[in-house]
């Protein structure tokens, strides 16, 4: 078609639907066809990792420990960088807001506060444009429970767009559902959604309704005119939207009274941790696949995690007997006193943290694209601001990353002896991502392949 993008745009319009809605309103020919786009993604944890549970032998990965078992179908895909350290970033909850900066940090508090902006603002201006002709931008996201550890932007925010200007994430996945497939692209820091507009999204979905059913005839009469690989594309793209869909609709009734939509789950609500997450990790996928973004992270908590219990985490107890700061057995509570009762309750959460990562991963694998799959022109970084909660230290940092066959820039398949700062890792991904000028000096030494 010689006038593709003005029909794109168009037909966009027409549908009043967002950006994301379709892969072809993306494409600039052919959907099915192109050269591979790199993504880039963020998993911030919290307190972070038992460290013997977590670290294989230095070399090539052979049989992992007890948490990083969960990525064994994987581990030709990983790289285990730890001992990192986070030079001028503040020091143990204090390092949470500079450590994917990288260059030290600024303010009187504990919280220290880049002075910069973050990795992932580095890698987002410096991929190729979008399809679209804009600039990557950022998906932010964050588990962001009542109540905070902290009101201070250095304990709460861990990617910025310089100094003073931190990102606040996108917390509900209704309201990232929404922005993504119902509206414009989320920017970083944006304005909070129109309440209408969100009841109207919970209402639709609660109806079982898709907003695919709101374009009428009109995709699949465009539909009808791409050539069989596109369609067969298209259509499994249309499934991947009912399923997140059906997914965000169809949380368990837990019989509270909190007058929440039915059948949704409810942001307040402990117990639905795991769904809030899954959503999130899925809506982050479907955001690669549909070409609204490449990048994207997650914050999983805040610098302390004060605020999530635990106790849907098979093997752990409702109750803390240790009453660290809360009665429950939350993050904060884990890193200080992970064994009680005899049982190392922080690394089954570390553990239980590691599957949901592997389950996502799987998915990634199995979405086609140019060049393999979604997960082979995909960096992951798994990342924390300390080596575990009990020792607070951030001078042996613990970082893993996974990447598919087309970043091969990196050592995959490895643990490194690691050592150094983080900014040689972020050095590293930046070069395997092809973004030149970055402000992080040389690779961490084992990091590059050869």
């Amino acid at each position: 078609m010689k006038n593709w993008n003005l029909a794109r745009r168009d037909l966009l319009k027409g549908l009043g639907v967002g950006a994301a809605c379709l892969p072809l309103l993306q494409a600039t020919k052919s959907w099915g066809q192109g050269a591979a786009k790199k993504r880039f993604m963020v998993l911030q944890m919290s307190e972070g990792l038992r460290i013997d549970s977590w670290k294989p032998p230095t070399g090539p990965l052979g049989t992992l420990p007890f948490s990083s078992a969960a990525f064994d179908a994987h581990k030709a895909d990983m790289l285990f960088i730890p001992g990192l350290n986070n030079p001028g970033g503040g020091g143990g909850h204090g390092s949470y807001g500079c450590v994917y900066y990288g260059l030290g940090g600024t303010g009187g508090g504990q919280y220290k506060e880049p002075t910069g902006k973050t990795v992932d603002q580095t890698i987002a201006q410096g991929l190729p444009k979008l399809a679209s002709g804009r600039d990557s931008i950022a998906l932010h996201v964050q588990l962001d429970m009542k109540p905070t550890s902290t009101p201070s932007p250095g304990g709460r925010r861990a990617f910025w767009t310089g100094a003073g200007q931190p990102i606040n994430p996108i917390g509900d996945p209704l309201v990232l559902y929404k922005e993504i497939f119902g509206g414009a692209a989320p920017m970083p820091g944006g304005a909070a959604p129109n309440p209408a507009d969100l009841a109207a999204t919970k209402k639709m979905l609660a109806e079982k309704k898709s907003v695919l059913d709101y374009v009428g005839t009109s995709l699949e009469a465009f539909k009808s005119r791409l050539g069989t690989e596109d369609k067969t594309a298209i259509g499994a793209h249309f499934q991947s939207i009912r399923d997140l869909e059906t997914q965000l609709s169809s949380a368990p009734v837990d019989g509270s009274c909190s007058g929440g939509a039915p059948g949704m789950f409810e942001m307040e609500n402990q117990a639905h941790y795991p769904m809030i997450l899954k959503a999130h990790l899925n809506l982050m996928v479907a955001a690669f696949k549909c070409g609204i973004t490449n990048v994207a992270t997650l914050q999983t908590g805040d610098s302390s995690g004060n605020n999530i219990n635990f106790a849907f985490v098979p093997g752990l107890p409702e109750k803390s007997k240790n009453n660290y700061k809360s009665p429950f057995r939350n993050w904060h509570d884990l890193g200080h006193n992970p064994i009680m009762d005899g049982m190392d309750h922080k690394r089954l959460v570390d553990k239980w943290f590691f599957e949901q990562y592997a389950t996502m991963f799987a998915a990634m694998k199995a979405a086609p694209e140019a060049g393999g799959s979604l997960f082979d022109n995909t960096i992951i970084l798994i990342g924390n601001h300390v080596e575990e909660g009990a020792n607070h230290n951030s001078n042996a940092i613990p970082w893993m990353l996974a990447g598919g066959k087309n970043m091969n820039y990196l050592n995959l398949g490895n643990c490194i002896p690691g050592g150094g700062p983080v900014k040689g890792v972020m050095a590293g991904i930046c070069e395997a991502m092809g973004v030149t000028g970055h402000p992080y000096g040389a690779p961490t030494s084992g990091m590059k392949k050869g």
